[in-house]
């Protein structure tokens, strides 16, 4: 059921009420954060301690009013636009099929900076957009800063997948990820090797980039003959979300980091409530094999492919984000590489801009390009 402050009239009145308080709230915070000892961290810039603030105030907004997800404009984007659809049946194994009223459907996608061109694009990095699962900013926006460092730091063409956001029973788990296994499938079906596909998602983008590639790693056995889709060459978690598990949910409760970073704790409530399956805390056999995918903090487990993994030391996150790490490394033939950006509030790909580190994001794209090479030597 949603909340009150998610129907209107209560809605449009906090609408307007942020967007008529905002000057003051930022006008008054730029004052406060002058002296450095009163920022959230010493080490932050005043832009950083201003733009995390308001996000902050932002993405409570979010959370309360439980606003819309914005999708891709067709008219507006013209050729760069692309409604993805669904691959063979056949292509939708085990988890996939979790539940029956979940199904695959056309989903929509944006290339940046241009449609691609065979002739001419050979690297392809397929990000997924962060969000809790429950909220997608605008695709134009959120995609244009990471698609123009990966286009400047790896020769590389983007392309951004929408994939459903859960706000109903029949965009829960696994409907994002049956949407991931279409969105690969197609860049593959464009004639791009796997070996020229990078694999890269941010925030729960970071979660299912982890569940594709536990899906690709569980359907490669040698009791299904061929591989069901091949390993991409190489992915990239930006600050990913990687326990959506009721452990967490208490470790969330706990951390002070909530204090300063953008990412609310209701926010995170919400994206679990909504996207774990409902019969998750059942004896099923389904929902026990559900678990290591919401949750591969919890469930480490091998992958062919490189990770590239990067948390802000100052993000809600951080913790967690380094252990599931550790956890990974542990694993017997996994080569994953942890970068750590210092004082870096949650998701420097998609917010290093606007909170002052920009040159952060580009750094550790850099860091994933030379980790991919010394992989490939």
């Amino acid at each position: 059921m949603s909340p009150l402050a998610a129907k209107q009239p209560l809605k449009a009145l906090l609408t307007i009420l942020l967007v008529l308080s905002a000057p003051a709230y930022i006008g008054f915070h730029t004052l406060l954060y002058l002296p450095r000892r009163l920022r959230p961290r010493p080490g932050w810039s005043l832009k950083t301690s201003i733009a995390t603030t308001f996000l902050h105030l932002f993405y409570k907004y979010v959370t309360v009013t439980q606003l819309k997800p914005f999708y891709a404009n067709a008219k507006k984007l013209k050729d760069r636009y692309v409604l993805v659809p669904p691959g063979p049946a056949s292509l939708y194994k085990g988890i996939a099929e979790l539940d029956p009223n979940i199904e695959p459907v056309p989903a929509p996608a944006i290339w940046f900076p241009k449609p691609y061109n065979k002739d001419e694009d050979k690297l392809i990095v397929i990000h997924f957009q962060g969000g809790a699962y429950v909220f997608a900013p605008d695709p134009q926006e959120a995609g244009e800063p990471a698609a123009k460092i990966f286009k400047e730091k790896m020769g590389a063409t983007t392309f951004y997948p929408q994939y459903r956001i859960s706000r109903t029973e029949d965009t829960r788990f696994p409907a994002a990820l049956q949407d991931a296994v279409s969105f690969y499938r197609y860049i593959l079906d464009q004639g791009v090797h796997p070996s020229n596909i990078i694999l890269s998602g941010d925030s729960a983008g970071g979660n299912l980039v982890l569940a594709l590639l536990r899906y690709i790693e569980e359907h490669k056995r040698a009791d299904e003959g061929e591989p069901l889709l091949p390993g991409p060459a190489g992915a990239m978690l930006w600050s990913p979300w990687v326990d959506i598990g009721d452990g967490a949910v208490q470790r969330y409760k706990n951390s002070n980091a909530f204090r300063h970073d953008f990412v609310n704790y209701d926010l995170l409530l919400w994206g679990k409530a909504a996207y774990e399956p409902s019969n998750l805390n059942t004896a099923k056999e389904s929902a026990v094999k559900a678990k290591p995918y919401l949750s591969p903090y919890e469930y480490p487990f091998h992958s062919q492919t490189p990770i590239f993994v990067n948390a802000g030391t100052a993000e809600a996150l951080y913790e967690e984000i380094k252990e599931f790490t550790k956890k990974m490394k542990d694993v017997e033939g996994n080569s994953i590489h942890y970068m750590e950006t210092k004082d870096a509030p949650h998701d420097v790909i998609l917010a290093g801009k606007a909170l002052g580190f920009e040159k952060e994001a580009e750094d550790a794209v850099i860091e994933a390009v030379k980790f991919f090479k010394v992989i490939y030597k």
